[in-house]
């Protein structure tokens, strides 16, 4: 009998990654025994197109970031594509890659769950890939409010996994990098040396 082999993917804008994602992605890897965690910078994010810096400074941190951790992968999948990056192209890129022998399991945090009834394409992605909420202590009503609409199908295929409370938002480090306060111990040392050394998320 063939073992299922079972693929975390993390996607994002990553702008920039930071500890929170990292956390999250190592939490579901063991939580659900994941062999590992693919992340996917998205060159062009739909959802996301003011204040985003260029992507290839988003992927090469990200790269940087996952380098040390053997279970995680970086996949410029998405940096190749034209246009805007959906999730269900990406899943169908890896079950191509991988074949009918891996599940793949979206990694999300709360706010994406809950926004997941307006993705494009939801009722074809719950068919081939599930999803693992990563919910902060309050999360849970949001996750009861997307199976709701999204149905039974979704009872099966959306997962939830209470992580340590971390309230860390891209949002929050570009601004204190804007104004020249610290972000040790919120970002990865080679996320803030690059950032130094190329001399991004300045103060406009």
């Amino acid at each position: 009998m063939v073992m299922t082999r079972r693929i975390g993917i993390i996607g994002g804008t990553f702008n920039p990654i930071h500890l929170g994602h990292l956390m999250i992605a190592e939490v579901a890897r063991e939580e659900f025994q994941l062999e590992k965690v693919i992340f996917v910078p998205a060159r062009i994010p739909p959802h996301k197109q003011h204040d985003v810096i260029q992507a290839e400074h988003r992927y090469a941190m990200a790269a940087a970031a996952v380098a040390d951790n053997p279970y995680f992968e970086i996949s410029d999948v998405e940096m190749k594509r034209e246009g805007p990056s959906y999730t269900v192209d990406t899943i169908h890129y890896f079950r191509e890659m991988y074949g009918d022998t891996a599940s793949f399991y979206f990694i999300a945090g709360t706010d994406t769950i809950r926004d997941l009834p307006n993705w494009k394409y939801i009722d074809e992605l719950l068919k081939h890939c599930h999803f693992i909420g990563a919910i902060r202590p309050d999360g849970s009503a949001v996750i009861d409010m997307t199976l709701d609409i999204l149905g039974d199908v979704a009872k099966n295929k959306i997962h939830i996994m209470p992580v340590p409370e971390m309230k860390l938002s891209a949002t929050y480090l570009r601004e204190r990098l804007r104004h020249g306060q610290t972000v040790r111990y919120m970002l990865p040392k080679c996320v803030v040396d690059y950032i130094e050394n190329n001399d991004i998320y300045r103060k406009e």
